[in-house]
């Protein structure tokens, strides 16, 4: 099964329209595998335009979830280690890959909000529990 994994995820990310979008193979991919570190280097290997542009979809569609401190899938994994290591990636590898394909500054502004841990994530106004 290892193997049809990698298969179908190398292919989605050098695909510009999948089947089956990027982030949700990922989060099958991290199930049936029970690791989320083996996708991310093979992402982060994948330098062009199009896998580019599939970690800027899937950066807005974890934003949420990502500054609740929940994962953006459900898991029967560890949760928290899973949510730390994604966000944990995603601020590390994202900010400079969607600059460079010229992403707007707002989207690249949140991607770091993600890592916040403590009372500055408790006092981060754009945290999705906020009170006003």
């Amino acid at each position: 099964m290892g193997e049809f994994l990698h298969a179908w995820w190398s292919r989605t990310l050098a695909e510009p329209d999948p089947t089956v979008p990027a982030h949700e193979v990922l989060a099958l991919c991290t199930e049936a595998s029970a690791a989320l570190g083996p996708w991310l280097g093979a992402w982060e290997a994948h330098e062009d335009h199009v896998a580019t542009r599939h970690l800027a979809d899937a950066a807005a569609r974890w934003e949420y979830s990502l500054r609740g401190d929940e994962l953006p899938w459900h898991t029967w994994e560890d949760e928290d280690a899973l949510c730390a290591e994604l966000a944990a990636w995603l601020v590390r590898h994202a900010p400079a890959r969607l600059r460079a394909q010229g992403a707007s500054e707002e989207p690249l502004h949140r991607i770091p909000l993600a890592a916040l841990t403590g009372p500055a994530r408790r006092e981060d106004p754009h945290r999705p529990d906020h009170r006003y």
